[in-house]
């Protein structure tokens, strides 16, 4: 499944409106009934909030709750724009979402606009902008109770009580979002964000649009080409989400790609020197057996943590579900490897912050909650019982014996047993029928979104219509790792030059 793409130091190592946008307090931004949403408004852009740098502007453009009834209730998108440097060679507006689902383009996009992350014809020559889709970061928010995200369960129930347990659990969660959102948490389906972007690149001037989908943004911008296939100018969709698979394919195919990619981490620790990684000439895959043993037989305490922002302990289960996270950026590596070190020692701190609690601020809230939201309104999760979660937890018992089958894909289809919105967006084959050219790119060792998704999403849009760059390494995504691929995709941004078919980088 795909993941929202964080630039931490660890990847920067790698790579209708108000004249100010502010981060909206909680309770901010929630649906109106008396607004008109105006198809043929423009934007203007106006100063941000200082959470952003000073090399971008913010606006917000309001947008039909219900697309299918535009003239009742509207919501409000936040967005921001790296304005293009070179106005003379400007190309267009170029739209980034890092993925999730729940990531904030926002805020993503605005640490774009450091030195030294992207390359310096793409700054000269796009309007770069970062639309948070609706239900996330500055755009008319998901909310809810906080102590009901918050409550520990099992997500791998063995007995009936607890598999009772977690559809009251999520359930409870639901109905906190619709009571604290309203009717929002019907319509942050995929499909109803890609019509919000087709009405944000109108009214910034009706340009073609070009797009890079990184992770669950491939999902997001497939949908948009199948739908206006017409409006595109240059499209790249890296680490690729097929949105068609049935939950035991997807189940398999995410499990299995998590799983491999762990071993290459372990590879890859053993053989680096003292420095690079901290478990060095050590059996590495032994230390994560051993952190795994302690934590089934008594959880690890993480002192670090405050159970407001991360636990104060860790579980076995726990620790299966974290360490997917922490293998997307391979330069954060060694630090998983300390991890591991304290974590064996009885400090499991920085294994527990990587799996951050809901505390109240909406706009960062926003990345796990709107998370569930719309991926309940996306993916199947046709199980009905506890055998039905069982069967599943064996699949991936058997073929992911390391992590047992811990995964996006496995807590989606086991966190929406029972969510109160509809599945609005079913999985089912991407149709693409435009003259521009995809560009995928897919490494292959990708811990979320597995080589098996790229090559699928790549038979659907077919070989007349994408070209398939394959990077030949670890990490989920490739374009800021300022590599070969890198290269390549900034080419295609910019001159619409594309790979030859079977291009295959190590870098």
């Amino acid at each position: 499944m795909g993941r929202s793409l964080t630039l931490t130091p660890a990847l920067l190592a790698l790579a209708t409106l108000s004249a100010a946008v502010p981060v909206p307090a909680p309770g901010a931004g929630l649906v109106k009934r008396a607004t008109t949403y105006n198809s043929v408004s423009s934007i203007s852009w106006g100063p941000c909030s200082d959470q952003f740098g000073p090399n971008v502007t913010c606006a917000t453009y309001t947008v039909p709750l219900d697309w299918s009834n535009p003239e009742n209730e509207t919501i409000e998108l936040g967005l921001v724009r790296i304005e293009a440097r070179d106005k003379s060679s400007r190309i267009g507006n170029l739209f980034i979402n890092p993925g999730g689902p729940g990531g904030q383009a926002t805020g993503f996009v605005s640490q774009l606009a450091e030195p030294g992350i992207l390359d310096t014809q793409i700054l000269d020559r796009f309007d770069i902008i970062g639309l948070d889709p609706r239900g996330v970061g500055l755009s008319t928010p998901v909310q809810c109770d906080p102590a009901a995200y918050n409550k520990r369960i099992t997500w791998f129930p063995n007995t009936q009580d607890q598999y009772d347990e977690l559809v009251a659990y999520n359930k409870a969660l639901g109905e906190s979002c619709r009571a604290k959102t309203g009717r929002l948490i019907d319509f942050v389906d995929t499909i109803s964000a890609v019509k919000d972007h087709e009405a944000v690149r109108k009214a910034l001037g009706d340009e073609k649009i070009n797009l890079v989908g990184l992770s669950y943004g491939t999902q997001l911008f497939s949908q948009y080409a199948e739908l206006y296939p017409d409006n595109i100018r240059s499209i790249v969709l890296d680490g690729n989400l097929q949105h068609s698979q049935s939950e035991s394919s997807n189940l398999l195919i995410e499990s299995t790609t998590y799983e491999l990619t762990l071993k290459q981490f372990f590879s890859w620790c053993t053989n680096a020197t003292k420095e690079e990684c901290p478990l060095s000439g050590q059996d590495v895959q032994a230390k994560y057996l051993s952190v795994l043993a302690k934590a089934t037989a008594s959880p690890i305490p993480a002192p670090g943590c405050d159970d407001k922002t991360c636990r104060t302990d860790l579980t076995e289960e726990d620790l299966r579900f974290t360490l997917q996270g922490s293998l997307i950026s391979t330069s954060s590596w060694p630090s998983l490897a300390q991890a591991l070190v304290e974590a064996d020692a009885g400090n499991a701190t920085l294994i527990s912050q990587q799996q951050p609690l809901v505390t109240g601020d909406a706009y960062q809230d926003s990345s796990l909650l709107a998370g569930t939201a719309i991926a309940c309104q996306d993916w199947d999760h046709a199980s009905t019982s506890l055998s039905d979660v069982q069967n599943k937890a064996t699949l991936g018992a058997n073929f992911s014996p390391l992590t047992r089958g811990a995964c996006q894909s496995y807590k989606i289809q086991t966190s929406c047993i029972g969510w109160p919105a509809p599945l609005s967006n079913p999985p089912k084959p991407i149709t693409y029928k435009g003259k521009t050219t995809i560009l995928q790119a897919q490494s292959t060792f990708d811990p979320s979104t597995s080589y098996a998704w790229g090559l699928g999403l790549h038979a659907e849009l077919g070989d007349d219509k994408s070209v398939l760059l394959v990077r030949n390494g670890s990490g989920h995504t490739s374009y800021l790792r300022g590599g070969e691929t890198t290269s390549a995709i900034n080419a295609y941004l910019l001159n619409l030059t594309l790979p030859e078919p079977g291009t295959v980088y190590d870098s």
